[in-house]
């Protein structure tokens, strides 16, 4: 599926900036419409005395101090998106959710995108109780996690795909196929393939032969974890090629769907120096 709809949650630190920037290069690229959505942070910045005050007027000099605030942030976040967006002219929208509405509104504004990119570590731009697996969990959308810290110039060019053989792996290739088409270089990363017999007789052939079929050239490579864990492996390897995107899938072996995420990606997400690129 190509990706037309691109959704990035932004606040207004210096992260979210590199994220928008991140969206919009996107956007650009495949000629999508981009929708940034806020989280209105309700008066967060208040003095904690506040909470306790007394008496209506009191209250209610509160209440307009906490609006003015909220109105204040909305629109810096506002500002700084479409300066952003409208620099290199793409479709694009701005969406504010109020706090109070934040889960049944970022389902809702999530839901219709073909990609939704966010920040690590949390919140990311998201509401304080959703993450990426959240997302993922309600969706179904692929989530591009773009880590607070990047800076590098480069936007999907090189990219290493972690295959394991499973179902979560074959469906994050799948959906990221629109990213693969695009990128310098594509490597696939098979760790230590003797010890999954779904990799069949050649590991990573069958899916390279795939993914040719779509115009996309694939190196593969096999890699021994030699007793590190498989996520250091990985994101060794990823860094070693120079990627500047990993895609894999977020899988588990528990059946408990607090539990998506399984040791592989609940590390490499703690630890990422890259996006990752992450479909369940």
């Amino acid at each position: 599926m190509p990706l037309k709809n691109i959704a990035v949650f932004v606040d207004v630190s210096r992260a979210s900036l590199i994220r928008a920037t991140y969206a919009v290069r996107l956007a650009l690229r495949y000629h999508a419409h981009l929708v940034g959505i806020f989280v209105v942070p309700l008066g967060r910045t208040l003095d904690p005395s506040a909470s306790f005050i007394r008496g209506r007027d009191a209250i209610r000099a509160l209440i307009e101090r906490q609006r003015a605030q909220e109105f204040r942030t909305t629109a810096t976040a506002s500002e700084r998106f479409e300066n952003e967006a409208g620099r290199e002219g793409i479709s694009f929208e701005f969406r504010m959710i109020r706090a109070t509405d934040t889960s049944d509104d970022a389902l809702f504004h999530s839901l219709h995108a073909d990609l939704v990119l966010v920040g690590h570590p949390k919140p990311g731009g998201l509401p304080d109780d959703w993450s990426a697996e959240t997302m993922l969990l309600a969706t179904g959308v692929p989530v591009l996690i773009v880590p607070n810290g990047w800076t590098a110039g480069t936007i999907a060019e090189n990219v290493v795909v972690a295959w394991n053989a499973s179902r979560e792996a074959r469906r994050a290739i799948t959906d990221a196929i629109p990213l693969l088409q695009k990128a310098r270089t594509v490597s696939i990363i098979v760790v230590d393939a003797e010890a999954n017999t779904n990799h069949g007789q050649e590991p990573g052939a069958d899916i390279a032969l795939y993914l040719s079929r779509h115009g996309i050239n694939v190196t593969v490579e096999q890699v021994r974890s030699d007793g590190r864990s498989i996520a250091g492996t990985i994101m060794d390897r990823a860094l070693l090629l120079g990627a500047d995107l990993l895609v894999l899938g977020a899988y588990s072996h528990s059946r408990s769907r607090e539990a998506l995420f399984g040791g592989v990606t609940r590390s490499l997400l703690k630890s990422t120096a890259i996006p990752l690129f992450i479909a369940h």
